[in-house]
């Protein structure tokens, strides 16, 4: 029988992986520039220790390149996860918004809760029905 606290532990992983790839992406974008970790403080609202502990992380797992105090960079690995995630709340986001009508408040924080649950066939199926009901099919 699988360990449900291992789990748990893994699922808070993958949720602060992907949040961080997002969030170093969407710099990125913002910028075009490659974040440093005060930035990604600023954005999180977290220590800097924090930070630069899950950076580390990162950069274990193939995902970023950062050096201390350095700009970080997201690798390919990392660059495909983050356009995936944002891929995800953005399909989540228009589902609660213009299908669900769900209030203009509480979308993104939906939306950003939600990105983490949702596989990647969900999200093409969920996609493939947002497409169909635009159609009026």
């Amino acid at each position: 029988m699988t360990n449900p606290e291992k789990l748990h532990v893994e699922q808070k992983h993958k949720i602060s992986t992907e949040m961080y790839l997002k969030i170093i992406f969407l710099l990125k974008e913002e910028t075009g520039e490659d974040p440093k970790p005060v930035d990604v403080v600023k954005e999180l609202g977290i220590s800097k220790g924090s930070v630069s502990e899950m950076l580390k992380k990162l950069v274990d797992e193939g995902y970023i390149q950062y050096e201390s105090y350095g700009k970080i960079t997201l690798t390919d690995k990392g660059l495909e996860h983050a356009k995936n995630v944002v891929r995800k709340y953005l399909v989540i986001k228009h589902f609660l918004k213009d299908i669900l009508k769900i209030s203009p408040e509480t979308v993104h924080d939906e939306a950003c809760n939600l990105e983490h649950a949702f596989s990647d066939e969900s999200i093409a199926k969920l996609n493939i029905l947002l497409k169909l009901m635009e159609k009026g099919l």
